[in-house]
């Protein structure tokens, strides 16, 4: 009897022995849950081996301040626990139990990192059309996005109407803080069409953009109007293609309105001419930035000596309607916006000129203006320049102006 009692604890220690097989901690997955609306990364933390256990329990820790600390523990009789982690690093292990509830080994620690999943934002998409060397075989289209959470590492995706997805590959040339990734499009892949961007995150999260047009230049392609469509855009400008860069000349009405200082009193004011000519240079980052010249020229009625004002502090004679031009350089910075139909630009310079009188005079001036495209090459555009009299002449100026430019 006692033998056979010795051989089943022998056999029961076994059974026990197998029941209680090592189990393996294994990497972790992750999937997107909707539900409610909000979407919320729920990690999936899995093992294998123990098959024979009768429950698992799982220790997960997370690092503080160089330090592993106690984070969560759950008990359960799956090979896998699903769970919604905050960025950070975190290792977690896992004990088996076995059919009388006794734990055994733990399995080694697996360290992961849980990063920040964002949400991409698209704010424009500029495209670049390339050739190849000889300048005639089309090699495809270089696209610019700018926005932000753009990651270097996200997938990007070109749509068309009819359901084809068309990949992207995506080139390490950006700004590196999310703000501006470039990727390529073989020509070979695309048809002349307007497409719907698409940018997916490293995590799930993804943003589109549409209406992005990808025409060669030489491909002379028209599109047939549908009935309903025949004058519905007929006064719309068509696809204009921004140029990595471009050359601008314009031309407008600039009067000035004094606000302050010696030089204005008697309640001056100027009645001129502004000729602009600008070269920009695309910088990835969405904005377009190079040098720019300009010539002012104005007509200044000044009071006479026997005025109940005197313009200056010295004694001029009286000059009414002087001609004078002022020639200046500016550094100019514009960002287009989505569309290409309109854009913003901000100027800073300064200008020297003679006054009346052969007076040497200095200014410094800031400058912000509204550009709309009517048609293609063509542009009007408006704003509002400050300039300050830097002379022993001194003087504040408000000029707003209106002109026409072109740009190439």
């Amino acid at each position: 009897m006692a033998t056979n009692s010795r051989l089943f604890s022998f056999f029961l220690a076994v059974f026990l022995f197998l029941c209680l097989s090592s189990v393996f901690a294994q990497n972790s997955g992750y999937f997107i849950d909707t539900e409610g609306g909000r979407p919320r990364f729920i990690q999936r933390l899995a093992w294998s081996g123990g098959e024979f256990s009768l429950r698992y329990e799982v220790i997960i820790e997370n690092r503080v301040s160089g330090t592993y600390r106690n984070y969560h523990r759950e008990f359960t009789t799956e090979l896998h626990i699903d769970i919604s982690l905050q960025p950070g690093s975190y290792r977690f292990r896992v004990i088996p139990y076995d059919v009388l509830n006794r734990p055994g080994a733990a399995s080694e620690w697996k360290y992961i990192e849980v990063l920040p999943a964002l949400k991409p934002e698209i704010s424009s998409v500029l495209p670049e059309y390339l050739t190849g060397g000889d300048g005639e075989k089309p090699l495809g289209f270089l696209l610019y996005l700018t926005g932000a959470n753009l990651d270097p590492g996200a997938e990007v995706f070109l749509h068309l109407s009819d359901g084809r997805v068309i990949p992207a590959e995506m080139l390490n040339l950006g700004d590196g803080d999310g703000g501006t990734v470039i990727v390529f499009v073989e020509s070979d892949s695309l048809i002349p069409d307007k497409y719907e961007v698409v940018v997916r995150n490293p995590g799930g999260l993804e943003s589109s953009i549409g209406g992005v047009s990808l025409l060669p230049p030489e491909t002379g392609v028209t599109a047939k109007l549908e009935p309903e469509e025949e004058t519905a855009g007929l006064t719309e400008p068509g696809p204009y293609s921004l140029k990595p860069v471009m050359f601008g000349i314009g031309l407008a009405l600039m009067p000035s309105f004094p606000v302050y200082g010696d030089s204005v009193k008697g309640g001056m004011a100027f009645y001129g001419l502004t000729a602009r000519a600008n070269l920009l240079f695309y910088i990835p980052i969405g904005v377009y930035i190079g040098p720019e010249l300009s010539a002012l020229a104005f007509f200044a009625n000044y009071p006479d000596q026997n005025g109940e004002y005197f313009m200056y502090n010295f004694n001029p004679e009286n000059i009414p309607d002087r001609f004078t031009l002022m020639i200046g350089v500016n550094l100019l910075v514009r960002k287009w916006f989505p569309g290409r139909r309109a854009a913003l630009s901000f100027r800073v310079g300064a200008d020297y000129g003679i006054l009346p009188d052969w007076i040497d005079q200095a200014s410094i001036r800031m400058d912000i203006s509204f550009l709309w495209r009517l048609e293609n090459n063509v542009l009007i555009e408006g704003g509002l320049d400050y300039t300050h009299m830097l002379s022993e002449i001194s003087g504040g100026f408000f000029r707003p102006w209106l002109g026409i430019g072109f740009q190439f």
